[in-house]
Protein backbone atom coordinates (compact mmCIF):
# COMPACT_ATOMS: atom_id res chain seq x y z
CA UNK A 1 0.00 0.00 0.00
CA UNK A 2 1.44 3.56 -1.05
CA UNK A 3 1.83 5.74 1.85
CA UNK A 4 2.96 9.32 1.79
CA UNK A 5 5.11 9.48 4.97
CA UNK A 6 7.01 6.97 6.44
CA UNK A 7 5.16 4.46 8.51
CA UNK A 8 5.23 4.39 12.45
CA UNK A 9 2.99 1.27 13.12
CA UNK A 10 4.27 -1.37 15.67
CA UNK A 11 6.66 0.59 16.81
CA UNK A 12 7.62 1.00 20.60
CA UNK A 13 6.56 4.23 20.63
CA UNK A 14 5.33 4.29 24.55
CA UNK A 15 5.73 2.51 27.70
CA UNK A 16 3.27 0.68 29.83
CA UNK A 17 3.02 2.93 32.62
CA UNK A 18 2.95 6.08 30.48
CA UNK A 19 0.24 4.33 28.12
CA UNK A 20 -2.24 3.27 31.73
CA UNK A 21 -1.60 6.90 33.37
CA UNK A 22 -2.42 9.29 29.96
CA UNK A 23 -4.26 7.20 27.08
CA UNK A 24 -6.31 4.50 29.19
CA UNK A 25 -7.68 7.11 31.85
CA UNK A 26 -8.70 9.47 29.21
CA UNK A 27 -10.29 6.29 27.45
CA UNK A 28 -11.92 5.29 30.74
CA UNK A 29 -13.62 9.04 31.28
CA UNK A 30 -14.68 8.98 27.70
CA UNK A 31 -16.29 6.04 26.98
CA UNK A 32 -19.32 6.53 29.54
CA UNK A 33 -20.43 8.91 26.38
CA UNK A 34 -21.35 6.60 24.19
CA UNK A 35 -23.25 3.46 23.66
CA UNK A 36 -19.84 1.72 22.39
CA UNK A 37 -18.54 0.95 18.73
CA UNK A 38 -20.77 -0.97 16.00
CA UNK A 39 -19.95 -4.26 13.56
CA UNK A 40 -20.29 -3.93 10.27
CA UNK A 41 -22.88 -6.83 10.61
CA UNK A 42 -25.78 -4.64 12.90
CA UNK A 43 -27.99 -3.61 9.95
CA UNK A 44 -27.98 -2.55 5.69
CA UNK A 45 -25.82 0.19 4.27
CA UNK A 46 -27.46 3.31 3.52
CA UNK A 47 -25.34 4.99 1.51
CA UNK A 48 -21.62 3.77 0.16
CA UNK A 49 -18.68 6.38 -0.35
CA UNK A 50 -15.02 5.26 -1.00
CA UNK A 51 -13.87 7.34 1.38
CA UNK A 52 -16.08 9.46 4.36
CA UNK A 53 -14.66 12.48 6.46
CA UNK A 54 -15.92 13.53 9.68
CA UNK A 55 -16.48 17.17 10.05
CA UNK A 56 -15.85 19.99 8.01
CA UNK A 57 -13.45 22.20 9.07
CA UNK A 58 -10.04 23.05 7.57
CA UNK A 59 -9.02 19.55 8.37
CA UNK A 60 -12.23 17.67 6.81
CA UNK A 61 -12.39 20.08 3.95
CA UNK A 62 -8.67 18.91 3.44
CA UNK A 63 -8.70 15.59 3.15
CA UNK A 64 -11.84 15.73 1.60
CA UNK A 65 -10.67 17.82 -1.27
CA UNK A 66 -7.21 15.39 -1.92
CA UNK A 67 -9.28 12.03 -1.51
CA UNK A 68 -11.13 13.43 -4.57
CA UNK A 69 -8.54 14.40 -6.60
CA UNK A 70 -6.86 11.11 -5.86
CA UNK A 71 -10.02 9.88 -7.33
CA UNK A 72 -12.42 8.53 -4.36
CA UNK A 73 -15.89 9.03 -4.12
CA UNK A 74 -15.78 11.18 -0.64
CA UNK A 75 -18.54 12.62 1.42
CA UNK A 76 -18.32 15.50 3.73
CA UNK A 77 -20.45 14.86 6.83
CA UNK A 78 -21.54 17.98 8.97
CA UNK A 79 -23.83 17.51 12.44
CA UNK A 80 -24.31 21.10 12.09
CA UNK A 81 -26.61 23.16 9.72
CA UNK A 82 -23.21 25.40 8.39
CA UNK A 83 -20.17 24.34 7.44
CA UNK A 84 -16.70 25.07 8.97
CA UNK A 85 -16.75 24.92 12.81
CA UNK A 86 -14.64 26.66 14.59
CA UNK A 87 -12.52 27.44 11.43
CA UNK A 88 -15.28 29.35 10.17
CA UNK A 89 -15.00 31.62 12.89
CA UNK A 90 -11.53 31.35 13.72
CA UNK A 91 -9.10 34.69 13.09
CA UNK A 92 -7.71 33.07 10.17
CA UNK A 93 -4.28 32.86 10.84
CA UNK A 94 -2.23 30.24 9.43
CA UNK A 95 1.47 30.15 9.98
CA UNK A 96 4.46 28.82 8.20
CA UNK A 97 7.77 29.87 6.29
CA UNK A 98 8.69 29.54 2.56
CA UNK A 99 5.74 30.08 1.32
CA UNK A 100 5.29 32.59 -1.89
CA UNK A 101 4.27 35.59 0.07
CA UNK A 102 7.26 34.96 2.40
CA UNK A 103 9.46 34.21 -0.19
CA UNK A 104 8.14 37.88 -2.18
CA UNK A 105 8.90 39.64 1.42
CA UNK A 106 12.56 38.15 1.78
CA UNK A 107 11.72 36.36 4.82
CA UNK A 108 14.04 33.93 5.66
CA UNK A 109 12.98 31.31 8.29
CA UNK A 110 14.44 27.93 8.52
CA UNK A 111 12.14 24.68 9.57
CA UNK A 112 14.56 23.93 12.11
CA UNK A 113 13.35 27.04 13.78
CA UNK A 114 10.02 25.97 13.06
CA UNK A 115 10.82 22.53 14.54
CA UNK A 116 12.94 24.31 17.71
CA UNK A 117 9.61 26.90 18.72
CA UNK A 118 6.89 23.69 18.52
CA UNK A 119 9.69 21.84 21.06
CA UNK A 120 10.33 24.88 23.09
CA UNK A 121 6.76 25.04 24.01
CA UNK A 122 5.39 21.06 23.78
CA UNK A 123 4.47 21.58 27.40
CA UNK A 124 1.98 23.69 27.28
CA UNK A 125 1.01 21.96 23.97
CA UNK A 126 0.60 18.71 25.25
CA UNK A 127 3.94 17.08 24.95
CA UNK A 128 4.02 17.56 21.33
CA UNK A 129 5.19 14.17 19.23
CA UNK A 130 8.65 15.02 17.37
CA UNK A 131 8.02 13.16 14.56
CA UNK A 132 4.45 14.96 13.93
CA UNK A 133 6.13 18.19 14.74
CA UNK A 134 8.75 17.72 12.27
CA UNK A 135 6.07 16.89 9.44
CA UNK A 136 4.18 19.79 10.37
CA UNK A 137 7.66 21.97 10.37
CA UNK A 138 8.91 20.67 7.10
CA UNK A 139 5.43 20.87 5.55
CA UNK A 140 4.12 24.38 6.53
CA UNK A 141 4.81 26.42 3.36
CA UNK A 142 3.90 23.81 1.11
CA UNK A 143 0.24 23.87 3.13
CA UNK A 144 -0.41 27.52 2.99
CA UNK A 145 0.91 27.60 -0.97
CA UNK A 146 -2.02 25.11 -1.36
CA UNK A 147 -4.72 27.08 0.41
CA UNK A 148 -4.04 29.56 -1.83
CA UNK A 149 -3.99 27.82 -4.80
CA UNK A 150 -7.57 26.49 -3.45
CA UNK A 151 -8.68 30.44 -3.79
CA UNK A 152 -8.48 31.03 -0.21
CA UNK A 153 -7.22 34.57 -0.21
CA UNK A 154 -4.24 35.94 2.00
CA UNK A 155 -2.57 39.70 2.77
CA UNK A 156 0.25 40.35 1.03
CA UNK A 157 2.03 40.67 4.38
CA UNK A 158 3.56 37.79 6.29
CA UNK A 159 5.40 38.98 9.92
CA UNK A 160 4.73 37.94 13.78
CA UNK A 161 1.73 38.95 15.68
CA UNK A 162 0.86 39.75 19.04
CA UNK A 163 -0.22 36.42 20.93
CA UNK A 164 0.17 34.66 18.19
CA UNK A 165 4.55 34.48 17.80
CA UNK A 166 7.48 36.28 17.67
CA UNK A 167 8.75 34.83 14.69
CA UNK A 168 7.69 36.32 10.83
CA UNK A 169 4.91 33.48 10.19
CA UNK A 170 1.92 34.72 10.50
CA UNK A 171 0.25 34.43 7.14
CA UNK A 172 -3.63 36.49 7.51
CA UNK A 173 -6.37 35.35 5.64
CA UNK A 174 -8.46 38.52 4.32
CA UNK A 175 -11.99 37.09 5.45
CA UNK A 176 -11.01 35.63 8.55
CA UNK A 177 -11.73 31.88 8.86
CA UNK A 178 -15.37 32.32 7.18
CA UNK A 179 -13.47 33.20 3.74
CA UNK A 180 -11.29 30.47 4.15
CA UNK A 181 -13.73 28.03 4.61
CA UNK A 182 -16.17 29.21 1.89
CA UNK A 183 -12.72 29.04 -0.62
CA UNK A 184 -12.33 25.53 0.30
CA UNK A 185 -15.81 24.56 0.21
CA UNK A 186 -16.06 25.85 -3.44
CA UNK A 187 -13.08 23.99 -3.95
CA UNK A 188 -14.25 20.59 -2.33
CA UNK A 189 -17.57 20.50 -4.67
CA UNK A 190 -15.47 21.28 -7.82
CA UNK A 191 -13.17 18.26 -6.65
CA UNK A 192 -16.90 16.53 -6.87
CA UNK A 193 -17.31 15.47 -3.21
CA UNK A 194 -20.91 15.05 -1.63
CA UNK A 195 -21.61 17.22 1.33
CA UNK A 196 -24.13 16.51 3.46
CA UNK A 197 -25.56 19.14 6.60
CA UNK A 198 -27.56 18.24 9.79
CA UNK A 199 -25.68 14.75 9.87
CA UNK A 200 -24.56 13.64 13.27
CA UNK A 201 -22.27 10.83 13.02
CA UNK A 202 -22.60 9.11 16.38
CA UNK A 203 -20.95 5.22 15.76
CA UNK A 204 -17.70 4.30 14.32
CA UNK A 205 -18.35 0.59 12.37
CA UNK A 206 -16.01 -1.77 11.98
CA UNK A 207 -15.85 -4.84 10.66
CA UNK A 208 -15.08 -8.71 12.54
CA UNK A 209 -11.32 -7.91 11.90
CA UNK A 210 -11.38 -4.56 13.93
CA UNK A 211 -11.10 -2.16 10.60
CA UNK A 212 -13.09 0.85 10.36
CA UNK A 213 -15.63 0.44 7.41
CA UNK A 214 -18.23 2.88 7.72
CA UNK A 215 -20.37 4.99 10.47
CA UNK A 216 -24.02 5.33 11.85
CA UNK A 217 -25.45 8.43 11.88
CA UNK A 218 -28.45 10.36 12.05
CA UNK A 219 -29.55 12.43 9.36
CA UNK A 220 -32.41 14.66 10.55
CA UNK A 221 -34.47 12.21 12.28
CA UNK A 222 -33.15 9.17 10.39
CA UNK A 223 -30.65 6.71 11.53
CA UNK A 224 -28.35 5.88 8.34
CA UNK A 225 -24.83 3.88 7.95
CA UNK A 226 -22.94 4.65 5.58
CA UNK A 227 -20.22 2.77 4.23
CA UNK A 228 -16.30 3.18 3.53
CA UNK A 229 -14.84 1.19 1.10
CA UNK A 230 -11.23 2.67 1.56
CA UNK A 231 -11.41 4.95 5.03
CA UNK A 232 -12.94 7.10 7.41
CA UNK A 233 -11.14 10.79 8.19
CA UNK A 234 -12.26 11.57 11.90
CA UNK A 235 -11.79 15.73 11.38
CA UNK A 236 -14.77 16.56 14.52
CA UNK A 237 -13.01 18.70 16.27
CA UNK A 238 -12.05 19.12 20.31
CA UNK A 239 -14.64 19.63 23.03
CA UNK A 240 -14.32 22.99 23.97
CA UNK A 241 -17.69 23.46 23.45
CA UNK A 242 -18.99 21.40 26.29
CA UNK A 243 -18.67 22.30 29.65
CA UNK A 244 -19.49 18.59 31.21
CA UNK A 245 -16.44 17.56 29.05
CA UNK A 246 -14.33 19.50 30.11
CA UNK A 247 -15.25 19.73 33.88
CA UNK A 248 -15.03 15.56 33.35
CA UNK A 249 -11.59 15.91 32.44
CA UNK A 250 -9.98 18.16 34.53
CA UNK A 251 -12.45 18.62 37.55
CA UNK A 252 -10.58 21.99 38.29
CA UNK A 253 -12.39 23.34 35.49
CA UNK A 254 -15.99 23.95 37.15
CA UNK A 255 -16.04 27.66 36.86
CA UNK A 256 -14.49 27.36 33.20
CA UNK A 257 -16.64 28.73 30.54
CA UNK A 258 -17.14 26.50 27.33
CA UNK A 259 -16.05 29.36 24.19
CA UNK A 260 -15.92 26.73 21.42
CA UNK A 261 -18.23 26.54 18.60
CA UNK A 262 -21.92 24.72 19.66
CA UNK A 263 -20.75 21.77 17.32
CA UNK A 264 -17.36 21.09 19.44
CA UNK A 265 -19.31 18.67 21.52
CA UNK A 266 -16.03 15.71 21.47
CA UNK A 267 -18.39 13.37 20.13
CA UNK A 268 -15.28 12.42 17.95
CA UNK A 269 -12.96 11.73 20.80
CA UNK A 270 -15.53 9.82 22.12
CA UNK A 271 -16.32 7.85 18.74
CA UNK A 272 -12.91 7.10 18.56
CA UNK A 273 -12.09 6.23 22.21
CA UNK A 274 -15.61 3.62 22.04
CA UNK A 275 -13.53 2.04 18.71
CA UNK A 276 -10.40 1.44 20.45
CA UNK A 277 -8.55 4.26 19.63
CA UNK A 278 -5.79 5.83 21.92
CA UNK A 279 -6.38 8.86 23.14
CA UNK A 280 -4.11 11.00 25.32
CA UNK A 281 -2.78 14.28 26.92
CA UNK A 282 -6.14 15.66 27.35
CA UNK A 283 -6.44 19.49 28.32
CA UNK A 284 -7.35 22.59 27.38
CA UNK A 285 -6.21 25.96 25.78
CA UNK A 286 -6.80 29.02 28.37
CA UNK A 287 -8.26 32.29 26.97
CA UNK A 288 -9.23 35.18 29.05
CA UNK A 289 -12.51 37.08 27.63
CA UNK A 290 -14.76 39.30 28.11
CA UNK A 291 -18.31 38.71 30.45
CA UNK A 292 -21.19 39.34 28.89
CA UNK A 293 -21.94 42.75 28.63
CA UNK A 294 -18.37 44.16 29.23
CA UNK A 295 -17.61 46.69 26.52
CA UNK A 296 -15.06 45.03 23.90
CA UNK A 297 -15.78 43.42 20.88
CA UNK A 298 -12.33 41.30 21.30
CA UNK A 299 -11.34 38.51 23.90
CA UNK A 300 -8.66 39.53 26.02
CA UNK A 301 -5.56 36.54 25.60
CA UNK A 302 -4.22 35.38 28.72
CA UNK A 303 -1.24 36.11 27.82
CA UNK A 304 -2.15 40.18 26.59
CA UNK A 305 -1.71 40.15 30.37
CA UNK A 306 1.65 38.89 30.53
CA UNK A 307 2.67 41.24 27.52
CA UNK A 308 0.58 44.44 28.28
CA UNK A 309 2.25 44.16 31.76
CA UNK A 310 -1.39 44.87 33.70
CA UNK A 311 -2.47 43.93 37.11
CA UNK A 312 -5.06 40.92 37.84
CA UNK A 313 -7.54 41.91 40.84
CA UNK A 314 -9.76 39.95 42.59
CA UNK A 315 -13.02 41.62 43.62
CA UNK A 316 -11.86 43.34 46.78
CA UNK A 317 -9.46 45.15 44.42
CA UNK A 318 -5.91 43.28 45.32
CA UNK A 319 -4.19 41.33 43.15
CA UNK A 320 -3.84 37.60 43.76
CA UNK A 321 -0.90 36.57 41.58
CA UNK A 322 2.73 37.60 39.66
CA UNK A 323 0.73 38.06 36.48
CA UNK A 324 4.42 37.85 34.71
CA UNK A 325 4.05 34.24 34.94
CA UNK A 326 4.23 31.76 31.78
CA UNK A 327 1.06 31.93 29.49
CA UNK A 328 2.71 28.52 27.63
CA UNK A 329 2.90 26.83 31.14
CA UNK A 330 -0.75 27.86 31.37
CA UNK A 331 -0.04 28.89 35.07
CA UNK A 332 -1.54 32.23 34.88
CA UNK A 333 -4.72 30.73 33.82
CA UNK A 334 -4.95 28.29 36.48
CA UNK A 335 -4.28 31.35 39.11
CA UNK A 336 -7.37 33.25 37.40
CA UNK A 337 -9.15 29.98 37.57
CA UNK A 338 -8.51 29.32 40.63
CA UNK A 339 -9.39 32.81 41.73
CA UNK A 340 -12.90 32.71 39.99
CA UNK A 341 -13.37 29.61 42.03
CA UNK A 342 -12.62 30.82 45.15
CA UNK A 343 -15.12 33.87 44.63
CA UNK A 344 -18.23 31.67 43.50
CA UNK A 345 -17.23 32.53 39.60
CA UNK A 346 -16.99 35.75 39.89
CA UNK A 347 -14.83 37.11 37.25
CA UNK A 348 -11.50 39.25 37.91
CA UNK A 349 -10.88 42.34 36.38
CA UNK A 350 -7.66 43.15 34.26
CA UNK A 351 -5.98 46.64 34.88
CA UNK A 352 -3.81 47.64 32.39
CA UNK A 353 -1.52 50.65 32.42
CA UNK A 354 -0.62 52.70 28.58
CA UNK A 355 2.11 51.13 27.09
CA UNK A 356 3.65 50.62 23.62
CA UNK A 357 2.48 47.11 24.05
CA UNK A 358 -1.34 48.16 24.95
CA UNK A 359 -1.47 50.93 22.12
CA UNK A 360 0.19 48.48 19.21
CA UNK A 361 -3.11 45.88 20.45
CA UNK A 362 -5.22 49.11 19.92
CA UNK A 363 -3.99 49.73 16.32
CA UNK A 364 -4.89 46.03 15.00
CA UNK A 365 -7.86 45.17 17.29
CA UNK A 366 -11.33 46.69 17.78
CA UNK A 367 -11.33 47.20 22.04
CA UNK A 368 -13.53 49.50 23.64
CA UNK A 369 -12.50 48.59 27.49
CA UNK A 370 -13.56 51.09 30.63
CA UNK A 371 -10.69 53.75 30.25
CA UNK A 372 -9.91 56.43 32.84
CA UNK A 373 -7.12 59.45 33.40
CA UNK A 374 -7.42 58.07 36.94
CA UNK A 375 -7.10 54.28 38.85
CA UNK A 376 -10.27 55.23 40.69
CA UNK A 377 -12.37 56.18 37.91
CA UNK A 378 -11.48 53.74 35.76
CA UNK A 379 -12.20 51.21 38.82
CA UNK A 380 -15.41 52.61 39.54
CA UNK A 381 -16.61 51.80 36.07
CA UNK A 382 -15.73 47.71 36.49
CA UNK A 383 -17.30 47.78 40.01
CA UNK A 384 -14.20 47.67 42.16
CA UNK A 385 -13.73 49.83 45.37
CA UNK A 386 -12.17 53.22 44.03
CA UNK A 387 -9.93 53.23 47.16
CA UNK A 388 -8.51 49.70 47.50
CA UNK A 389 -7.90 49.92 43.98
CA UNK A 390 -5.64 52.71 44.01
CA UNK A 391 -4.06 51.21 47.19
CA UNK A 392 -3.31 48.51 45.32
CA UNK A 393 -1.44 50.24 42.23
CA UNK A 394 0.74 52.09 44.64
CA UNK A 395 1.93 49.76 46.72
CA UNK A 396 2.77 48.19 43.01
CA UNK A 397 4.72 51.06 42.12
CA UNK A 398 5.95 51.35 45.29
CA UNK A 399 7.61 47.58 44.35
CA UNK A 400 8.60 48.93 40.60
CA UNK A 401 10.42 51.78 42.53
CA UNK A 402 12.43 49.61 44.83
CA UNK A 403 13.19 46.75 42.24
CA UNK A 404 11.07 44.04 43.90
CA UNK A 405 7.65 42.77 43.85
CA UNK A 406 7.83 41.44 47.64
CA UNK A 407 4.14 40.11 47.03
CA UNK A 408 4.33 38.14 44.37
CA UNK A 409 7.72 38.37 42.80
CA UNK A 410 7.10 39.58 39.39
CA UNK A 411 10.37 40.49 38.30
CA UNK A 412 12.62 41.65 34.78
CA UNK A 413 10.60 43.31 32.03
CA UNK A 414 7.27 42.43 33.25
CA UNK A 415 7.83 44.85 36.67
CA UNK A 416 6.99 48.10 34.82
CA UNK A 417 5.21 51.09 36.78
CA UNK A 418 1.34 51.60 36.30
CA UNK A 419 0.63 54.79 34.58
CA UNK A 420 -2.27 56.64 32.79
CA UNK A 421 -4.54 56.51 31.52
CA UNK A 422 -5.44 52.86 32.56
CA UNK A 423 -7.88 50.27 30.83
CA UNK A 424 -9.34 47.29 32.77
CA UNK A 425 -11.44 44.83 31.83
CA UNK A 426 -13.62 42.23 33.63
CA UNK A 427 -12.80 38.82 32.25
CA UNK A 428 -12.99 35.34 32.82
CA UNK A 429 -11.51 31.84 31.94
CA UNK A 430 -12.77 30.52 29.13
CA UNK A 431 -10.87 27.88 26.52
CA UNK A 432 -10.67 28.65 22.54
CA UNK A 433 -9.70 24.98 21.83
CA UNK A 434 -8.36 21.69 23.55
CA UNK A 435 -5.23 19.80 22.83
CA UNK A 436 -4.71 16.20 22.83
CA UNK A 437 -7.04 13.30 21.76
CA UNK A 438 -6.66 10.95 19.23
CA UNK A 439 -3.02 9.54 18.59
CA UNK A 440 -1.74 9.20 15.13
CA UNK A 441 0.96 9.16 13.91
CA UNK A 442 2.56 10.91 10.15
CA UNK A 443 0.42 9.20 7.82
CA UNK A 444 -2.33 10.54 9.24
CA UNK A 445 -3.81 7.04 10.89
CA UNK A 446 -5.27 6.50 13.75
CA UNK A 447 -3.45 4.79 16.42
CA UNK A 448 -4.38 2.29 19.20
CA UNK A 449 -2.61 0.72 22.08
CA UNK A 450 -1.25 -3.11 21.11
CA UNK A 451 1.12 -5.27 23.01
CA UNK A 452 4.68 -6.62 21.19
CA UNK A 453 4.71 -9.83 23.12
CA UNK A 454 7.66 -8.83 24.95
CA UNK A 455 5.70 -7.03 27.76
CA UNK A 456 5.82 -3.36 26.68
CA UNK A 457 2.94 -1.59 25.29
CA UNK A 458 3.40 -0.35 21.48
CA UNK A 459 0.92 1.75 19.21
CA UNK A 460 -0.54 0.70 15.19
CA UNK A 461 -3.09 2.14 13.32
CA UNK A 462 -6.62 0.82 13.55
CA UNK A 463 -7.33 -0.33 10.21
CA UNK A 464 -9.36 1.94 7.69
CA UNK A 465 -9.34 4.98 10.36
CA UNK A 466 -7.59 8.43 10.40
CA UNK A 467 -7.56 11.94 12.16
CA UNK A 468 -7.25 15.12 12.07
CA UNK A 469 -7.26 18.64 13.44
CA UNK A 470 -8.54 19.38 17.28
CA UNK A 471 -9.44 16.01 17.13
CA UNK A 472 -6.02 14.75 17.67
CA UNK A 473 -3.46 14.57 20.39
CA UNK A 474 -1.11 16.72 18.01
CA UNK A 475 -2.46 20.64 18.41
CA UNK A 476 -0.97 23.77 18.39
CA UNK A 477 -2.14 27.58 18.77
CA UNK A 478 -0.21 30.70 17.22
CA UNK A 479 -1.66 29.88 14.20
CA UNK A 480 -0.07 26.91 13.94
CA UNK A 481 -3.87 25.18 14.69
CA UNK A 482 -5.28 25.03 11.16
CA UNK A 483 -1.82 24.53 9.55
CA UNK A 484 -1.08 21.64 11.07
CA UNK A 485 -5.21 20.38 10.22
CA UNK A 486 -4.85 21.09 6.84
CA UNK A 487 -1.41 19.58 6.09
CA UNK A 488 -2.41 16.21 8.08
CA UNK A 489 -5.73 16.39 6.30
CA UNK A 490 -4.25 16.16 3.09
CA UNK A 491 -2.02 13.73 4.16
CA UNK A 492 -5.15 11.72 6.08
CA UNK A 493 -7.30 12.15 2.61
CA UNK A 494 -4.36 11.05 0.07
CA UNK A 495 -4.11 7.72 2.02
CA UNK A 496 -7.38 6.87 2.50
CA UNK A 497 -8.10 7.31 -1.23
CA UNK A 498 -4.74 4.96 -1.92
CA UNK A 499 -6.67 2.13 0.98
CA UNK A 500 -7.89 -1.64 -0.37
CA UNK A 501 -11.56 -1.97 -0.34
CA UNK A 502 -13.08 -3.02 2.59
CA UNK A 503 -14.77 -6.34 2.45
Amino acid sequence: MERIEGDLSRRGFVGAAFAGAMGIAAASVLSGCSAGGSSAADGDWTETFDVVVVGSGAGGHAAAIEAAKAGAKVVLLEKENGLGGDSAVCDGIVSGWGTRLAKAQGIDVSPDEIYDWFMAHSEWFGAIDPEVARLNADKCGETIDWLEELGVPFEEEVGPRMSYTDLPVVHQVVGKGGAMVSAMTAAAESAGVSIETKTAVTKLVKDADGRVVGVEAMKGRERVRIKAEKGVVLATGGYSGSTDMLVALCPANKNLKASGAAGLTGDGLTMASDAGVFTTRTSWQPLMSPVAGAATKSPVLIDYSERLNGLLLDENGERFCNEGRQYFGRALAIDVLAKQNEQDGKEVVLMIPTTPELEKLLSVREIVWPCGDTVEEVAEQVGLDPAKVKATVERYNGFVEAGLDEDFGRSGEHLVPMTGPFYAAPVTVSTSMTIGGVKINTNGEALKLASSGKGDVTLEPVPGLYATGEVCEWNCASGWTVLSAVTIGRIAGQNAAAEGSAS
